[in-house]
């Protein structure tokens, strides 16, 4: 299916791309139907795209990419959700290009996680003091 997306532009979306998120996202629980639209002029970022409103995207990166260390702060049992089913799970973390002092932060307490299996999303709310809701990555 054809899609517009003022943010982004048309795209092109099989059914097979768009990921449910039976609970939306916090803050944004009426959006249920997502899309992950990569752009290689911004890797590693990409946007996570509403397909229920044509005016919403969310710009969002892999955090292990970023950041080596962040698994760690993963309760135990999504540790072993996420190996057991590692090729077929990403888990993205919300980028805010206009964070905390002009920077570019990540919200490293929220993950969101894919299954691309179930074609399913959630956001979890991880609970290790350490992590930031806008954690600076210049």
């Amino acid at each position: 299916m054809k899609f517009v997306n003022q943010l982004i532009g048309e795209i092109e979306v099989s059914n097979e791309k768009v990921i449910d998120f039976p609970h939306g996202i916090i803050g944004f629980e009426n959006h249920k139907k997502f899309a992950i639209v990569n752009n290689t002029n911004y890797k590693p970022f990409c946007w996570l795209i509403s397909l229920d409103q044509n005016d919403f995207a969310i710009p969002v990166v892999n955090p292990f990419l970023l950041i080596r260390e962040y698994h760690k702060q993963f309760p135990r049992e999504l540790m072993e959700e996420l190996k057991e089913n590692e090729s077929n799970y990403e888990v993205l973390c919300v980028v805010n290009p206009k964070g905390s002092n002009g920077s570019v932060t990540l919200n490293l307490k929220g993950p969101i996680l894919i299954d691309y299996i179930k074609q399913e999303g959630r956001q979890i709310i991880l609970t290790a003091e350490i992590l930031s809701v806008s954690y600076p990555l210049n």
